[in-house]
């Protein structure tokens, strides 16, 4: 019996250490998700006051623009937009390093919930604002949707320095990077782009122009840089820059300027057949590069 009352006496005390422990941690989960909660409102403060910036940003000043109409938009409107996007890209990251801090916390069921519906909050607030600042940019200078993939991510860096090299030949700055991300996207991975600078319609002409004349392998621009590193991947790979497509795979290297469908693009062997399809003032061939010097 006495052996019983013992087991019984150990059972109760190591309960209470395990409940003592508990409610220890209780406190310390609370101001953690109390921090939490003050960031939360804190960035929000911020989304409000991006979205007077971008109203700012565009708002007409009442004061009559004298004749002739100057080309492009006003330099305080860009200064504005310029502003407004490092703003934006800086947001995103926050709310990135927020979610893994939430991520990371042992939080109750409920506190997670709660937590969870304020990230969902917040990260359509990123996600329309930065609709916003793509709408009034596309107003003010157009911008261009892009995209760059590649078999398994191969050369992915390489690949992305070139890309971003060429857009900046041609007038364009990257505004919104994300993961491409697609159900019928298989082993392809790599970066969706919106480039802000030029019309889509403009620059495809622009860039096809240059493919056209491409004769010379080490011709130092920056398009043909990315068209080498395209042509150098073992697998398949896709740069496009609005209309205007450069797909490479194991034996060939095309270029065109496709119709824009709104779709993702396909595999790049089922791009090589759409711009084979293409008239033949709208494609160039330049499988030679695969194996130039």
């Amino acid at each position: 019996m006495t052996t019983v009352v013992l087991v019984l006496l150990c059972l109760a005390i190591a309960g209470r250490e395990l409940y003592l422990a508990s409610d220890k941690r209780l406190p310390r989960a609370q101001a953690e998700l109390r921090d939490l909660r003050g960031q939360l409102s804190e960035l929000a403060r911020r989304h409000e006051a991006l979205k007077t910036v971008v109203d700012e940003a565009t708002e007409p000043a009442g004061i009559p623009i004298p004749p002739p109409q100057p080309e492009g938009p006003p330099t305080e409107v860009l200064d504005g937009l310029e502003a407004l996007s490092g703003r934006v890209e800086r947001l995103e990251k926050q709310f990135g390093d927020l979610s893994d801090e939430v991520a990371a916390l042992d939080l109750d069921r409920d506190a997670q919930r709660a937590l969870a519906r304020s990230l969902d909050a917040v990260e359509q607030e990123v996600v329309e604002l930065r609709r916003e600042m793509l709408d009034r940019l596309d107003r003010e200078e157009g911008v261009v949707a892009g995209v760059l993939l590649s078999e398994e991510g191969e050369a992915e860096a390489l690949l992305a320095d070139a890309y971003e090299r060429a857009a900046a030949e041609y007038g364009l700055r990257p505004r919104v990077r994300a993961a491409y991300t697609a159900a019928a996207a298989g082993a392809y991975r790599g970066t969706v782009y919106h480039l802000s600078g030029r019309r889509p319609e403009v620059l495809a002409e622009d860039l096809f122009t240059f493919v056209r004349g491409l004769y010379d392998p080490r011709d130092p621009s920056a398009l043909n840089a990315l068209l080498t590193e395209l042509a150098a991947l073992r697998g398949g790979g896709v740069a496009q820059f609005g209309p205007f497509t450069a797909v490479s795979t194991q034996t060939a290297l095309v270029c065109g300027v496709l119709p824009e469908e709104g779709t993702p693009p396909a595999e790049p062997w089922q791009l090589v057949d759409r711009i084979r399809e293409l008239p033949p003032d709208r494609q160039s061939d330049l499988s030679w590069l695969r194996s130039a010097d």
